[in-house]
């Protein structure tokens, strides 16, 4: 497994894998790597030569947010890439984005959802993902649908620049309860873990009361932001929307989406479910 920190030699790998007529994969993290990453690049090891980037990307952190209390185990995120035997850990300087003065922006995705609550969150990410993917060039770029907004805006600014890659959905993996694995569920203690669950099984509930023919998006956001307020959690949002993320649904049909994010003990969480 190859580790690489220079930019100049993830080209020279990556000119390597093409010489040998191999197929690249992407998958962008950020390390503290735990399943549902794992899981990511299990999908990805099966289109070809994998490359894992692990970077805390300080573009995509607000002025009160906390990328420098952001979980990092590099030893570890290592160790683990190397058990599946990954091709290449791609850990970027600081000049990636050093100095940067260019942007990818989309503001018709990005000014929803997280967008209003994250100002400036979805330009960071789609700057480096613009980044990686110019400098490693993949043919498949892997990502967890748990942020299915990001999923979405990426997506569509490979489309609309005309990228030659496939960007490939990989499904929510969560805990035994339900909850939603990320990164930030290690900022819980037991007792806030178990009342973290409570999320995902609300969205449930709502996802419930839809199959027994409650289509209102206004009586299903009611119930779902009632039930998330009585189990203690601050909600910034609860939406239904189509899959694409256009609009808002004011009639909620198979195949839409609920969308939420809420903070509970002071950590924000992020979590959907669709409509069947």
């Amino acid at each position: 497994m190859e580790i690489i920190t220079d930019l100049k030699e993830a080209k020279e790998l990556r000119k390597m894998f093409r010489n040998d007529g191999q197929k690249i994969s992407l998958v962008p993290t950020m390390g503290k790597l735990h399943y549902g990453h794992l899981n990511i690049v299990k999908n990805a090891l099966k289109y070809g030569k994998v490359f894992v980037s692990i970077y805390v990307n300080p573009l995509q952190f607000g002025p009160s947010e906390d990328f420098n209390n952001y979980p990092r185990d590099i030893e570890g995120d290592i160790e683990k890439l190397r058990q599946l035997n990954v091709d290449c850990v791609y850990m970027p300087d600081e000049t990636i984005t050093k100095n940067n003065k260019t942007f990818i922006t989309d503001d018709f995705f990005s000014n929803k959802l997280c967008g209003l609550y994250r100002p400036g969150h979805f330009q960071g990410v789609l700057t480096i993902v613009m980044k990686l993917l110019s400098i490693v060039q993949p043919d498949f770029a892997f990502f967890g649908l748990k942020d299915y907004q990001q999923y979405i805006l990426i997506k569509k600014m490979a489309e609309d620049f005309f990228m030659d890659v496939k960007i490939m959905p990989v499904p929510i993996v969560r805990e035994e309860c339900g909850l939603a694995m990320s990164s930030r569920n290690l900022y819980f203690n037991v007792t806030e873990k178990e009342k973290a669950c409570n999320l995902y099984k609300i969205l449930n509930n709502t996802r419930l009361l839809f199959k027994k023919g409650k289509t209102l998006s206004e009586n299903l956001k009611h119930f779902a932001i009632k039930e998330l307020i009585d189990k203690n959690f601050t909600v910034e949002y609860v939406e239904i929307m189509d899959k694409e993320l256009i609009d808002r649904k004011k009639t909620a049909e198979t195949g839409d989406i609920i969308l939420s994010a809420v903070k509970l003990a002071g950590v924000r969480l992020i979590d959907n479910i669709f409509l069947e």
